[in-house]
């Protein structure tokens, strides 16, 4: 039963005979309380929306693009990480079965790890020595087509670093149980093209992400709706570069503190565009592929609204998401969703294909892969700039999110069918 407190005063006014004068006081004061506490909602209402279009407008989009959209709010427990990516469960999960990914002729990789096993593998592509350590789930040995999930490391980094703390290699999914083949390759000279500092020739990093790929499928049996890529930092931007040069490969991309580099969407964008004009970038429509990119607002790294680093300018968090919805013909202005008072989610749902473009915004996260607590992530990156590891420690932790959790719950959510 619903507690009236105007009736409960009024009862105790009977039972206790309280003078009239007393009774129609207190009844005034929790009318005017109610009035009160009508107005401050109110003003908390008109608030928030001021300060989503606020947000949108440090992210560089058009004015066609500053469509009023709807925004509200979602709740989620104060002692654990939030989930900002909503979960899907296992029935509605895309009925699309799956396919054994083609090898090319491709062969095998040579002292590949079993199953149940992690090993490091090398081979030659584009005349260097590439190699990568491949995590192989247990159960690879029922021979079943299985997802595989490509991580990038961070500039300066490795792949043996991205292992640890990315942790990838869990069980994932609705019931735990989804296990994936995780590749962590590894950039020359510890990065990966399409940024400034690269060693690698234009296209070397590209031509070896496909022969990996064909070299897997000849060596593992490969879900081809199924294909994943992740990268962290220069990684996230490498994540980028494949997506606009060979998205037909992958069911969805994810960028963690992207470093989106003009040369890392130069391929998506019109001639016009223009990397010292953020407002003159436009992606020429493609192939549709479901994008999330997360990224913190305290990055003094790679900033959450663009900037310069290594005498380059590269693109802000949310104008590159945008510019990938406007890729995959998403419709409409995004969706903004306040999941907790420190993360944002925007999300572009009504896209061709069935793709999604998703931006989380993490108000306390810095240039790090967050949930990294051991603030191994965005390390190269940091050395590389003016600021020393342990004046930015602070910035390298978060505890509001776990990115492997949400890039995983991301990738559960999409599949493609490749031909």
């Amino acid at each position: 039963m619903a507690y009236d407190q105007r009736g409960a005063l009024t009862l105790l006014c009977k039972v206790r005979k309280i003078g009239r004068v007393n009774c129609q006081s207190s009844a005034k004061y929790y009318r005017r309380r109610r009035i009160a506490a009508g107005g401050v909602a109110a003003i908390v209402i008109a608030g928030a929306a001021g300060c989503g279009v606020g947000l949108q407008k440090l992210t560089g989009w058009t004015a066609q693009e500053w469509q009023p959209h709807a925004s509200t709010t979602e709740s989620a427990g104060p002692s654990t990480p939030a989930q900002a990516v909503p979960r899907l469960k296992k029935e509605h999960a895309p009925k699309i079965a799956p396919v054994v990914r083609d090898s090319h002729n491709a062969a095998p990789l040579n002292d590949a790890p079993k199953p149940g096993k992690q090993g490091t593998v090398t081979f030659e592509s584009a005349g260097a020595t590439r190699s990568a350590i491949i995590h192989v789930p247990q159960s690879a040995a029922q021979g079943r087509p299985m997802p595989l999930i490509l991580a990038f490391h961070g500039y300066g980094e490795g792949p043996k670093t991205m292992a640890k703390y990315a942790g990838l290699n869990g069980a994932w999914g609705d019931t735990g149980t989804q296990e994936a083949l995780v590749v962590y390759p590894a950039g020359l000279n510890k990065a990966w093209e399409g940024a400034p500092y690269s060693t690698s020739k234009p296209g070397q990093d590209v031509r070896f992400i496909r022969e990996l790929l064909d070299a897997l499928s000849a060596t593992y049996a490969i879900d081809g709706n199924r294909v994943y890529s992740v990268g962290m930092s220069n990684g996230g931007g490498f994540a980028v570069m494949l997506a606009c040069e060979m998205p037909e490969q992958f069911a969805a991309i994810a960028s963690v503190s992207g470093a989106y580099y003009p040369d890392t969407w130069a391929s998506c964008a019109t001639a016009q565009s223009n990397a010292k004009d953020p407002s003159s970038i436009r992606f020429v429509p493609g192939t549709p592929i479901p994008f999330l990119e997360i990224h913190g607002r305290r990055d003094e790294t790679i900033k959450y609204n663009g900037g310069r680093r290594h005498d380059t300018a590269y693109v802000s968090a949310m104008r590159l998401s945008s510019l990938f919805a406007g890729r995959s013909g998403c419709f409409g202005a995004p969706h903004s969703v306040a999941v907790t008072d420190k993360i944002t989610r925007v999300a572009w749902s009504d896209c061709q294909a069935g793709a999604e473009v998703m931006h989380l915004g993490i108000d306390d996260g810095g240039h790090t892969w967050m949930g990294d607590d051991r603030g191994l992530a965005g390390t190269g990156e940091a050395q590389a700039g003016s600021k020393s590891l342990t004046t930015r420690k602070s910035e390298r932790t978060t505890r509001v999110i776990t990115a492997t959790e949400e890039v995983l719950a991301f990738f559960e959510r999409h599949r493609r069918v490749v031909g």
